[in-house]
This record gives C-alpha cells, sequence and structure tokens, in this order.
C-alpha cells in the first residue's frame, strides 16, 4: 500500500487525536480496511476519505455514532460544494502543503481551538518560531483568506486560527537565563504598529522570535498612537524601533519620520526600520530609515544576529 498512511499522520492529515482514530475503529467500525505486511494500521486514500467525512459530519453536530452509520459503508451524506483548497504553502521554502499544515486547517474548520492552539505549539517548539511561522501560521492564515474570499463563508474560522496564533505566539519563552555576553546591555527593541493598523499578528511573532532569542523588546501593538511611539522612543532609549504597516497608510509614514525626528541625534544610536508590505517608497521616510525587513527571518537576522536558529527537523511525510 504505497499511498497509505500510518495512524499517526492520518491523525495529522484530519486534524484528530491518534486515540480519537482508535475509538473510532473501536466503537464504530470506521477505520482503516488494511494492514502493513507486519500487521500495523495503514490508511487508504479512501479511509482518509471516509474519515474526513465524519470529521464533517461531527463538527456540523451530529453525534459520532450517527456519522458513523452515514460514512461506515463509504456512503456519502448530503451532498455539498466542496470548499475550495487550501492553497499551497505560499512562503514557505517547499511550497507544498503537509499533513501538519492540512491537519490544523481542518482543526481550525471544526473550530476545535484547543487542537489548532496544540499542533501550533508543537511546531513552535520543535521548529523555531522563524520556521514554525512561515511554514505554518502564514500559510494558514493566507488560505482562510483565500477561503472567504471565494466562498463569503469560514469569516470565523479566520477569527478563530487568529486568536490560535496569537495565544500560541504569546506562550514562547526564552531561554533560562540571558546570553551572557548582551553587546546591547538593557537597551530593548521596540515593536510598535501605524497609527491605524489593526494587523498586528506579523508583529507578534517578531515579538515571539526576539523573546526566542533572549532579546529584550516592548511590544506596543495595534493602532499605536503617533505620540505613544514618541514617548515610549524617550523613554526606553531602545537599540531598534520597528514600526509594522499592513495597509498602505500615510499615518504609518508620519509615525516613521515623527520617531526619527525623535531618535535623531540620540546617544548611542537607535536604529529605525520598516515592516510590512505597506510602505511606500516616501522621500522623507526613506532617508529616515536604517532598513525595511522583508520577512520575519530577515527581522531576526537584523535585530538578533547573534541567535542560532533551532536544528532542522525532518519535513513532514
Amino acid at each position: 500500500m504505497p499511498d497509505a498512511l500510518t495512524p499517526g499522520a492520518a491523525a495529522r492529515l484530519l486534524g484528530v487525536a491518534p486515540s480519537t482514530l482508535r475509538s473510532w475503529d473501536r466503537r464504530y467500525g470506521v477505520g482503516p480496511r488494511g494492514r502493513s505486511p507486519g500487521g500495523h494500521r495503514r490508511y487508504t486514500p479512501d479511509d482518509v476519505s471516509r474519515l474526513r467525512e465524519l470529521c464533517r459530519l461531527v463538527g456540523e453536530g451530529m453525534t459520532p455514532a450517527d456519522a458513523a452509520e452515514r460514512t461506515r459503508d463509504g456512503g456519502v451524506a448530503t451532498p455539498r460544494p466542496p470548499a475550495p483548497p487550501l492553497p499551497r504553502a505560499a512562503g514557505g521554502p517547499t511550497g507544498r502543503t503537509t499533513p501538519t499544515l492540512q491537519g490544523v486547517a481542518h482543526a481550525a474548520m471544526r473550530l476545535d481551538a484547543a487542537l489548532v492552539e496544540e499542533i501550533l505549539e508543537d511546531a513552535l517548539r520543535s521548529r523555531g518560531v522563524v520556521a514554525a511561522w512561515e511554514e505554518l501560521a502564514m500559510p494558514l492564515l493566507y488560505g482562510m483568506g483565500r477561503r472567504w474570499e471565494a466562498t463569503l463563508r469560514y469569516v470565523e474560522v479566520e477569527h478563530l486560527l487568529s486568536w490560535c496564533v496569537s495565544s500560541a505566539l504569546r506562550r514562547v519563552r526564552g531561554p533560562a537565563r540571558a546570553p551572557a555576553a548582551e553587546p546591547y546591555g538593557d537597551r530593548p527593541v521596540l515593536l510598535a504598529c501605524g497609527p491605524h493598523e489593526m494587523h498586528s499578528l506579523p508583529l507578534e511573532a517578531l515579538a515571539a522570535a526576539l523573546r526566542e532569542a533572549g532579546v529584550s523588546h516592548r511590544v506596543l501593538g495595534a493602532c499605536t498612537p503617533l505620540e505613544a511611539t514618541v514617548a515610549a522612543v524617550r523613554r526606553l532609549a531602545p537599540r531598534a524601533v520597528v514600526v509594522w504597516c499592513h495597509g498602505a497608510d500615510r499615518a504609518g509614514e508620519t509615525a516613521v519620520l515623527a520617531t526619527a525626528r525623535a531618535i535623531s541625534g540620540s546617544r548611542p544610536r537607535t536604529r529605525l526600520f520598516t515592516a510590512g508590505p505597506g510602505w511606500r517608497p516616501v522621500a522623507g521616510a526613506e532617508r529616515a530609515r536604517d532598513g525595511h525587513l522583508t520577512s520575519l527571518g530577515d527581522a531576526v537576522r537584523v535585530l538578533a544576529p547573534r541567535a542560532e536558529s533551532p536544528a532542522a527537523v525532518a519535513p513532514d511525510r
């Protein structure tokens, strides 16, 4: 059975716990129809399709027993147009959809917040913040946005997923103690959104990556008023400031210019960076900033140059 999956791989693909698959097999007879040469359970594409339908029915309120009865013999419940597929892992190094990506997407579709956060937290621990953000969280958020555009449905899924990503990022812990040779002392990195920018998840990802690397930082969050950014700069004397803007907004450019004036002539020097797709080339802002951070990995390399990425892990199979 070359295309058959192990119970663990099938569980990740479906977004359920392996124990749930065992229970459905034992109680309701909805399980794999084949075994490996060694007698281990293996799930074929047909098995997975049948279980995916069971998951959908349970997610819509049907009891597992009734859902199993509808799907046990391969029958399909009330026909419905298929939801658009999750886009390929845009921004990831491989450009492919993995079982983990599909599994957490299915869990989100069922509004299973606990499982979504569990999978995200496991990815953050095992892969590190940058890889988990670029290969899992970003494709998920992008995919749910595309589903909404195509169907005008699932807005509740997108909101739940955003909350779960934010919750998982805030649980990331840094090293047990600060690096012994911290060259910047206690000068933090200051992270702020533009005054009208509500889309703050990428900034939260950067905060988690800096925390993981042991870099001191402060986050002012979404819709940071111009005067709040300037006041924080003057109080903290940060070694760097990052102003994030997702959508094109003149107020964000004004915030950069005002921040540049606030740090002008500061000793030791404060560096100023923009981040996000909303920035447009503006002469004053271009001269004021030290650079534009194009990705989370780019930002970590610039702001935490001594940080080492976690060891690479084997890709999902």
